[in-house]
């Protein structure tokens, strides 16, 4: 998968609104999903009817001016990342609706990889690798451009056919964060934002952040995917909260048995408390986990998983 920036081909022209109604059908009988604010629907161009999109409209009366700005902030992102295959692209944008904004966006025929692991239990570790690795060049892809997901979780990774199992999409920008004058500054914040689960310490524990919140929840979605159970784990939101910010997490032998130390080891590389200590996107594509194909993990510098565990309670 390259990296390369490229434009998004077909965003050169904004509609009025019937210019929109005249170049796509919309299926209104069939929702894809829906949202607080929006609601997903079929859709095609008339010139090209095999060609199916997905159609997101954004109720713009409901919610106040900030919704409205992070919604054209989220526009903005998906514009700047362009095409690539591990995000789910933008096609057009519709502004002149009345109360509404209209996204042609790539469609999923997938769903969710939450639903897509709910399915299968768990992922079988050669195609976990598979899954992981597209997700990592997907997360590169998105910090070299001085972004942040800030939302990462496989209800926002969508399965591009309903025949693969590793063909993955990042989707979901509403709560990602632009550097505006990168790479001289990097994106930085204080809000509280994400999914409980997924949650790096340093947002808990109301620090600023940056990139590195987004390699912390790929090392929770890789023990997901591996394993079909989440490393925090409580129904008390605050002894959640005290698990993730000590790292209190284990590899129940039931179902690590047949997994590999390599996969231990690159999960806890991910999972460090400290956000200095995390592996970047580009460096945990170059984990011996991923590097390698079948073989053992030749760990060269990398320490032995025990002894990272062992080290995980003092962290």
């Amino acid at each position: 998968m390259g990296s390369k920036l490229s434009a998004c081909p077909i965003m050169e022209h904004m509609y009025d609104s019937e210019d929109f109604d005249s170049n796509y059908e919309v299926d209104e009988s069939y929702t894809i999903g829906t949202g607080k604010f929006a609601v997903v629907h079929m859709c095609h161009r008339r010139s090209q009817p095999e060609r199916k999109y997905a159609l997101k409209v954004i109720n713009t009366r409901v919610g106040d001016m900030a919704s409205l700005n992070r919604i054209h902030e989220e526009i903005d992102i998906l514009q700047v990342l362009g095409t690539h295959p591990g995000l789910v692209s933008i096609i057009d944008v519709d502004e002149n609706m009345p109360g509404a904004i209209r996204l042609v966006l790539e469609l999923c025929e997938g769903g969710e990889l939450y639903d897509r692991i709910q399915q299968k239990g768990y992922y079988p570790e050669q195609e976990a690798k598979a899954a992981v690795r597209c997700l990592l060049e997907a997360v590169a892809y998105i910090h070299s451009h001085g972004i942040m997901h800030r939302d990462l979780k496989p209800e926002n990774i969508l399965l591009a056919s309903r025949v693969s199992n590793t063909e993955l999409k990042i989707s979901d920008f509403g709560l990602a964060k632009m550097s505006k004058d990168y790479p001289r500054r990097l994106p930085r914040s204080h809000s509280i934002c994400g999914s409980d689960f997924y949650l790096a310490p340093e947002v808990i524990k109301q620090e600023e952040y940056g990139r590195e919140i987004d390699m912390w929840a790929l090392g929770v979605i890789t023990f997901v995917v591996l394993s079909g159970a989440l490393p925090f784990y409580h129904q008390v939101l605050h002894k959640l909260y005290r698990q993730i910010v000590e790292r209190d997490l284990s590899f129940p032998d039931q179902a690590w048995k047949n997994v590999s130390k390599g996969a231990m080891d690159f999960i806890l590389r991910l999972l460090q408390v400290r956000p200095g200590d995390r592996l970047t996107a580009d460096q945990a594509l170059s984990h011996p986990w991923l590097r390698n194909g079948t073989s053992a993990p030749s760990f060269n510098s990398f320490t032995s998983v025990s002894s990272q565990v062992r080290s995980s309670q003092s962290s």
